[in-house]
């Protein structure tokens, strides 16, 4: 990763890395926010300034990629996860809109599409897959709507938040998939 790749640009969002400085209270509010984590894995645990410094310098920008959703007025509004397996050329994608007002208004498909361009693009990798809980319906309908490939089903391999087991569906997405796609002129 270099400096000039980012910001990664959309039509209404700007993709960066995030920094220590990033850990904000406004931050933490969605960590702490039942509905906002009702289906990210930041449910089960204690969320603290502190706990999202680490969690931010755990990703090293070379195996592991933390972008920031960051509206063109400059407003924080979710987070992209990539996790790299090098030697596979394989990513796994993880995302968080923390912004409530931002829910429903298409801000997933729109940067997820400048993410893969450059995890395929620039970063060389073969495929990147996503998961979701079975219950997330939105994620479910945007992975499907963005092309991915429904590649299996984990049966009860979540605990959801009310303690009950849960399915998890996992979705994937190669890189000669995405270029088709995207000389179709479809990003969404």
């Amino acid at each position: 990763m270099t400096v000039s790749d980012f910001p990664l640009r959309t039509a209404h969002y700007d993709l960066r890395p995030l920094v220590s400085a990033d850990a904000t209270p406004h931050y933490l509010g969605w960590l702490n926010d039942p509905e906002v984590t009702r289906y990210l894995e930041s449910r089960h645990g204690k969320n603290t300034l502190e706990t999202i410094r680490a969690y931010i310098a755990s990703h090293d920008g070379t195996s592991g990629y933390l972008l920031g959703i960051f509206t063109k007025a400059g407003e924080h509004v979710g987070n992209f996860s990539l996790r790299i397996d090098k030697p596979n050329a394989v990513g796994t994608l993880g995302v968080m809109i923390g912004e409530r007002s931002h829910w429903g208004r298409q801000v997933i498909l729109e940067t997820r599409a400048a993410v893969l361009d450059w995890a395929f693009g620039r970063l060389g990798l073969h495929k990147v897959c996503g998961a979701c809980l079975a219950a997330n319906l939105p994620a479910i309908y945007n992975y499907r709507r963005q092309g991915w490939r429904h590649e299996g089903t984990r049966r009860e391999q979540a605990v959801d938040e009310g303690g009950s087991r849960v399915d998890v569906v996992m979705f994937g997405m190669l890189a000669s998939d995405w270029h088709k796609r995207r000389g179709a002129g479809r990003s969404a």
